[in-house]
């Protein structure tokens, strides 16, 4: 008896971390096929970028990326290198103020420029068609401008932090009601100074289309900062259904019954009008 009770034992601490990554934001939150190399442009921005771009004919989604305030991209290198590593090519503004969305429309535009630069890596390897605008805190702002005034480029955006309108200032200020594609909303539960509960549900009952929300139980305005925190598989779940048509990311989502209601880490999550 005691040898089988050994064997069941041993039987649940082999199989139980199996069955906790057989998640959809557990296979998205690790490091994805690609290695990634990082570059300056210049100045004026940081790239992130699978090594062996184009390989096997695919082309590469890009994300723009908006720092919070003061904040400069070496200081969120798990989540820019992670986004890298799931096949996105990523410029990150080094523009300590991004909340207007003008420098994450130069970025994108950019980068964009560089797909018919025929004396750029990245020349002929890049979909843009598809460009994602993501950013944190005031940059989370930043990619609502983005998504709102650049004219369509954008095609889907994740705000992280959204500051409520009380932290906005005037230069800064944006409309979700004016976003026309995707938009997925994150925060942190102990995040109720700046991006409380009760400024993203009013966000995201603005958005006229397609939307999600979602709580990360604990976390602070800065968890994304640093590693990412526990971010990191929803959020590359989200890019890699809107932007590179993953269906298995999809369930984390939408769907009868998306995966991310059901995570005890998450709370107060969402979802409405999604493809």
């Amino acid at each position: 008896m005691k040898l089988l009770v050994a064997v069941v034992l041993l039987l649940g601490v082999m199989v139980s971390p199996a069955r906790a990554a057989d998640t959809i934001e557990s296979h998205y939150e690790v490091a994805g096929p690609w290695a990634v190399t990082t570059a300056d442009a210049g100045t004026a921005y940081k790239l992130y970028y699978p090594t062996d771009l184009g390989a096997g004919g695919f082309k590469h989604p890009i994300i723009t990326w908006g720092n919070g305030t003061n904040a400069v991209p070496t200081q969120y290198p798990g989540v820019l290198n992670q986004l890298a590593s799931w096949g996105f090519v990523v410029v990150a503004s080094t523009d300590t103020t991004t909340g207007t969305g003008s420098e994450m429309i130069a970025a994108a535009t950019y980068m964009v420029g560089r797909n018919t630069d025929a004396s750029s890596v990245f020349h002929g390897r890049l979909d843009v068609t598809k460009v994602g605008a993501v950013g944190h805190s005031q940059g989370a702002g930043g990619a609502v401008n983005t998504a709102t005034k650049s004219g369509g480029l954008i095609t889907s955006v994740v705000p992280i932090a959204l500051p409520a309108p009380i932290w906005v200032g005037s230069g800064d200020k944006f409309f979700v009601d004016q976003i026309a594609c995707p938009v997925l909303f994150l925060s942190g539960t102990a995040d109720g100074l700046i991006s409380p509960h009760s400024a993203v549900l009013a966000y995201y009952n603005a958005v006229p289309g397609a939307a999600a929300k979602a709580m990360l139980k604990g976390a602070g305005h800065n968890t994304i900062q640093g590693t990412g925190g526990g971010f990191l598989g929803y959020l590359t779940a989200w890019l890699m259904y809107t932007l590179q048509g993953d269906s298995y990311a999809r369930g984390a989502f939408a769907g009868s019954a998306p995966e991310i209601g059901t995570n005890s880490s998450w709370q107060d999550t969402a979802q409405k009008n999604l493809p």
